[in-house]
This record gives C-alpha cells, sequence and structure tokens, in this order.
C-alpha cells in the first residue's frame, strides 16, 4: 500500500480549502483558531499529520490523562524543535507557559496541529490555555476531534466558541471518494464490482477501506498477479471483517 500518499478525497479538499482561510485571515482582527472534526476512521488523523509534516507544522496528540503541565511541557518541546532553540524543559507550570507565548509572539507564522483535541474538554483549565495563546499571539491552533466535539464547543460560554473562525467536518467517503482513494494507493489493479463491494462493506469508512485494500495485495501477491476482478476473489474478499 502507497502509504506515503495522501489522497485527495473530498474530506481532504475540504480540509485544505479550510486551513488555507484559516492561515490567510486578517491575523490582527481574527483569532487563529479552527476546528476539524468527524467521526472515527474518515482520516483526519492521517489528514493532520500529513499535512503538518509537509509544511513544518507542530503536530502533537493531546493524551486523556494530560495535566496542564504535561500539555505545556509537550507544547513547548515541540516548539523547541520547529525554532531550532532546544533547552532543558524546566521551570514552574507559569514559567513554561510564559516561554511557550515568548515564542508564539515572535514567530507569527506557528501553525499547531493539536489531535484528540477532545480531552481539552475533559479539562477545561488546557481548553482556557489554548484560547489564551490564540488571544495572545498571532499563532495558529487548529484542533482535530471527534464528532461530538463541535457540539461540545458549542454548549460552552460563548467566550469559547466564537473564537473559533472556521469550521470543517469530515464525512464519510462517497463511492468516487473510496474509487480515488484504492486506484492511488492499492499496488493492484481492481475491477468496479470490487471497487463498488468495498464501499458497500466500508459505510465509506477509510480505516476498514485501508483494510480491503491491504487484503487485496496479500491476494494478489499470493496468486501473483497485479489486477483482479471480483469473481476470482469473491470467496476470500468476503471474509474480510470491517
Amino acid at each position: 500500500m502507497k502509504t506515503h500518499q495522501l489522497v485527495e478525497i473530498e474530506n481532504v479538499k475540504n480540509a485544505n480549502k479550510a486551513l488555507k482561510n484559516l492561515l490567510e485571515r486578517t491575523r490582527t482582527e481574527i483569532v487563529g483558531l479552527g476546528l476539524f472534526y468527524g467521526k472515527a476512521g474518515l482520516g483526519k488523523t492521517r489528514w493532520g499529520f500529513k499535512t503538518a509534516l509537509e509544511n513544518g507544522y507542530v503536530y502533537m496528540r493531546l493524551e486523556c490523562n494530560a495535566t496542564v503541565r504535561d500539555f505545556l511541557c509537550s507544547l513547548l518541546g515541540k516548539l523547541q524543535h520547529i525554532t531550532n532553540s532546544n533547552q532543558e524543559i524546566k521551570g514552574s507550570k507559569n514559567e513554561i507557559y510564559s516561554q511557550i507565548l515568548d515564542i508564539l509572539q515572535r514567530n507569527q507564522n506557528i501553525t499547531i496541529f493539536l489531535d484528540e483535541s477532545d480531552y481539552a474538554f475533559q479539562n477545561r483549565k488546557i481548553l482556557s490555555t489554548i484560547r489564551d495563546f490564540v488571544d495572545m499571539s498571532l499563532a495558529t491552533f487548529v484542533l482535530i476531534g471527534m464528532e461530538q466535539t463541535k457540539e461540545k464547543l458549542m454548549s460552552m460560554p460563548k467566550h469559547f466558541y466564537d473564537r473559533v473562525h472556521c469550521y470543517c467536518k469530515f464525512d464519510a467517503l462517497s463511492l468516487l471518494d473510496v474509487e480515488k482513494l484504492v486506484v492511488e494507493v492499492c499496488e493492484v489493479t481492481v475491477d468496479d464490482k470490487i471497487l463498488k463491494y468495498i464501499f458497500s462493506q466500508s459505510s465509506g469508512t477509510m480505516r476498514v477501506i485501508c483494510k480491503f485494500v491491504e487484503a487485496i495485495e496479500k491476494i494478489g501477491k499470493r496468486l501473483r498477479k497485479d489486477q483482479l476482478n471480483f469473481e476470482e476473489i469473491k470467496d476470500i474478499i468476503t471474509k474480510v471483517e470491517g
């Protein structure tokens, strides 16, 4: 499977468009905060990680039991790395907070992807800290979370949710998305019946689609064929669990 590729399915196109709008905002007037959300398995993490890696952005994953200090230490380490200012992370929580804010204020083009941002709603102090950073700098924070993240945000006081400049929802993949994804990442050429079968069994979930691609490649390798049709592999592919 060609795992290095970020295929431009509709979710990726929409996310790229929303990110472009967020980055091109009038920074002195509009806060740099965006929320990218959707059900599990739709490619949010892959998009965030690949986009951050390819553009030199910060990518970090919020852990479920993270304290504010844990969050600050992790973020400072990431920021030190991209600004080539690696130093031992020490000091009080307030001192680490100040170091981060100093970096953000001196580097206005910094963009931070925060995956699993749902966990910030379990610790409101982390969410408040992110709010402080976007309020007091021109940096951009991209929050990536599950489908309920937007609902959780909208249920909070207005001074939280009115700072979000853009929302982007990741939807289930369409048949055209599945066709494009399989054609571009699968090492084996498949027929239309296989593509339609994968779509029908995956419910448009990228994670399940990738399971089918991996299974098809194994079948192709075992049969020593680089092209497969549904009739010759239906007894095997129907055993793949979504």
